[in-house]
């Protein structure tokens, strides 16, 4: 969040007006993936991923930034000094509590427009070029699709695709724990099935407790590699589709715990493609 050397001062923290409820209540409200999509925001907390929006060139807009008088101390010099006082409030650490989806609340939150969907129809007319993708079938946990986003970015994996039943990628739990790469990853909402059809030339990849041990089979440099629900894994229907079934396999047969975390099995398998 560098500032702009030409552009006006950035009002200080005396400039700011302080949360009003009427905003307090909307911001509060956008825990709820109902909200969200009505209003069309969503929230991010913790400098770090503030940062990672408001930096020059974001794909996303602000609506308004909400801080302490303390973070102000500590950071106003790296805010964007194009920030309007409308565009700013000062909270209290109490009034951050409230507004908060988080269970430990941070001294800056930024609510954010989203960006207009792009064309989901996109993912099915034309076929994918060779490249990896990462497909998410029924991913549930906020905190796995935050933690995959972000190991995507580490990997140079730009473009995911998530079924309509895997969780909203602007769930507050989701966009912290992306830690900052929430806009260096395309996440679209697809029927998984029609976009595997549409592109039988790329492999699909699927990780199951029975398949081919990952760290000696051979891997395509291009693929769709499909990561299932934590509870359920993979569904039926793209288990069918799949062309490579591989595991992760246990240091021990004898001794090992009924399976991985998702985002931790999406870490080995990407790293072992990026071998």
């Amino acid at each position: 969040m560098n500032s702009d050397n030409h552009a006006s001062p950035l009002p200080t923290s005396s400039a700011w007006a302080p949360l009003s409820k009427t905003r307090a209540r909307l911001i509060a409200s956008l825990s709820q993936t109902k909200r969200r999509r009505k209003e069309g925001l969503f929230t991010a907390e913790g400098h770090k991923s503030v940062a990672d929006l408001l930096r020059p060139g974001s794909a996303y807009s602000l609506y308004c930034l909400v801080a302490t008088p303390e973070y102000l101390e500590r950071h106003a010099a790296s805010l964007p000094a194009a920030l309007s006082p409308a565009q700013c409030a000062l909270a209290t650490e109490a009034q951050m509590r409230e507004i908060s989806a988080l269970a430990t609340p941070s001294d800056v939150m930024a609510v954010m427009h989203m960006p207009e969907a792009p064309n989901q129809c996109d993912a099915l007319a034309e076929p994918l070029s060779p490249a990896l993708y990462l497909l998410l079938d029924g991913v549930q946990d906020p905190g796995n699709l935050g933690t995959i986003i972000r190991t995507c970015h580490w990997f140079g994996i730009d473009r995911i695709f998530a079924s309509r039943d895997t969780v909203d990628i602007y769930n507050p739990k989701t966009v912290q724990s992306t830690m900052g790469s929430l806009g260096a990853v395309r996440v679209e909402y697809v029927d998984l099935p029609p976009l595997a059809d549409r592109n039988q030339h790329l492999p699909l990849v699927g990780l199951q407790l029975e398949g081919n041990n990952l760290f000696t089979t051979p891997l395509p440099q291009s693929a769709m590699i499909c990561m299932g629900s934590e509870g359920n894994g993979l569904s039926p229907e793209m288990q069918h589709r799949l062309t490579l079934s591989l595991t992760i396999p246990p240091a021990s047969a004898a001794d090992h715990p009924e399976s991985l975390n998702v985002a931790i099995a999406t870490a080995i398998t990407v790293a072992q493609f990026k071998h």
